[in-house]
């Protein structure tokens, strides 16, 4: 097969991949919601994002370490990975647990804390096999990525239906996602070691290497939590379970929403990488290609969002109530444009090396994060949750782009906008006036939409011949 062929066939391949894993997660949710209810599902919610704060803690920068470094061919790269595994093995595994214990010390129902020693499982299974990624991303092969998590997460689906069978609680369905996030680890090493020779390693001379090289990443990392988790941990604090649940719904359905620009990006980062400081035309026209792809595709998404909010959540919600979870979603939603954006801007930082001077933006974000969630959310519950969260993520994209662009000395073009503005309009139109069944809605404006920004040239060109380039 020609590198060209392989290109199209893994990004086909990702992008359907995705595309079914994200359905198996709304369909998921659909059952919690309806099964657990709003205090439940609230409940489940709660579990998953106080431990995704000890999760990312032990984060230590080690993915984007890894990808950066196992993309140049001068460096050791069983020796990388297999210190990179023990160290976030003891790491992940020593701040799950404690944060467990500290859950205790929380005002939560005793059901809750003890589902926290569960979800430390859970959560352990994710941070290794985050490690692994750079691997597939480097080979040209995230499609295998991509198929271990449609398994893991149809494993999570049919442990839960036989759970709800059986008329289970709480602890059963974090239990799920145990089983689920070891499937998924299983299935990404035995595809890892395809690729490279690997192992688990605990020495503690190369830790120290890793540490002081990726230190920046670690700060980065726990200061992106703040802004990015505590929201929904804030929210459980100072409301009952039940507003933890409605805001935790259409949350759900902006973290599947973030799986396609991270893929995308994933893409390109090696890329950038290569030619950050070696070719800087080279960089600047991945970048402003990039830019534009990610521009085109959040429009997209914001549009279709805002316009069906309602039968979205109303598909996975069933009787239950929720109210105003899709005005919430209509919110988040901009949240969700602004990282497309700013998850190519968070992976140029570090290709261009400027992830020490990122700190201060982290750090701007987590202020600005917590002011926020602080002021709004005892007052003003999920309203302020939501509003606090996008206001953050432009915060902190804006303060990204801002030392690429020093850097590199790009300024990035809006002038796809002005090319892409016919099929924008075209798309806002037919979402507005044409009536017929919401999804098939969808799928025909965004076929249309796509259309249009190829008649009308919008489409950005050379983006894969660039990736082919830099494969050869």
């Amino acid at each position: 097969m020609s590198l060209e062929a392989r290109i199209f066939y893994n990004t086909l391949a990702q992008t359907l991949g995705k595309t079914v894993a994200v359905l198996i997660g709304l369909a998921t949710i659909a059952v919690l919601t309806q099964y657990l209810g709003e205090s439940g599902f609230g409940q489940y919610s709660t579990v998953l994002a106080f431990l995704g704060l000890f999760v990312i803690t032990a984060d230590f920068g080690l993915y984007l370490y890894v990808v950066r470094e196992i993309s140049k061919t001068d460096t050791n790269h069983k020796e990388i990975l297999s210190n990179a595994l023990g160290l976030r093995l003891t790491t992940a595994l020593a701040l799950l647990a404690l944060g467990a214990a500290i859950a205790w010390l929380f005002p939560y129902d005793p059901l809750v804390k003890k589902t926290m020693f569960v979800g430390v499982f859970a959560f352990l299974f994710v941070s290794l096999n985050q490690v692994l990624i750079g691997i597939f991303q480097k080979h040209l092969v995230q499609h295998l990525v991509v198929f271990s998590e449609t398994v893991g997460r149809l494993v999570n689906l049919l442990l839960i239906l036989a759970f709800v069978k059986f008329g289970l609680n709480l602890p059963f369905f974090v239990l799920a996602l145990v089983g689920s996030n070891a499937t998924i680890f299983l299935l990404t090493l035995v595809f890892a070691k395809r690729y490279e020779q690997f192992g688990i390693a605990f020495d503690f001379s190369v830790w120290k290497k890793i540490i002081l090289s990726s230190w920046p990443l670690i700060f980065g990392v726990i200061l992106n939590l703040v802004y990015f988790k505590t929201d929904t941990v804030i929210l459980s604090i100072f409301h009952p379970p039940e507003t933890v649940g409605v805001y935790s719904l259409p949350y759900k359905f902006l973290e599947g929403l973030l799986a396609f620009p991270a893929m995308f990006v994933g893409l390109v980062m090696p890329l950038l990488s290569k030619a950050a400081f070696v070719d800087w035309g080279r960089f600047k026209k991945i970048m402003q290609s990039s830019f534009d792809a990610l521009l085109l595709m959040a429009i997209l998404v914001i549009a279709a969002v805002w316009f069906f909010a309602q039968p979205m959540v109303d598909l996975v919600k069933g009787k239950q109530e929720y109210f105003d979870s899709p005005a919430l979603l209509q919110i988040l939603i901009f949240a969700a444009g602004t990282i497309f954006l700013g998850t190519l801007f968070g992976y140029a930082v570090v290709a261009v090396n400027e992830q020490r001077a990122m700190i201060k933006g982290y750090l701007l974000g987590a202020i600005v994060g917590l002011l926020l969630y602080f002021a709004l959310i005892p007052r003003f519950g999920y309203w302020g949750a939501a509003v606090g969260t996008v206001t953050t993520e432009i915060v902190v994209g804006a303060y990204a782009y801002a030392l690429v662009r020093k850097t590199s000395r790009q300024k990035l073009s809006l002038g796809v906008l002005l090319r892409a503005s016919p099929a924008i309009l075209g798309l806002v139109l037919f979402f507005k006036f044409v009536e017929m069944q919401w999804m098939l809605e969808i799928i025909i404006g965004g076929i249309l939409y796509l259309l249009a920004l190829i008649l009308f040239r919008a489409i950005p060109r050379g983006l894969v011949e660039e990736i082919t380039f830099s494969k050869r």
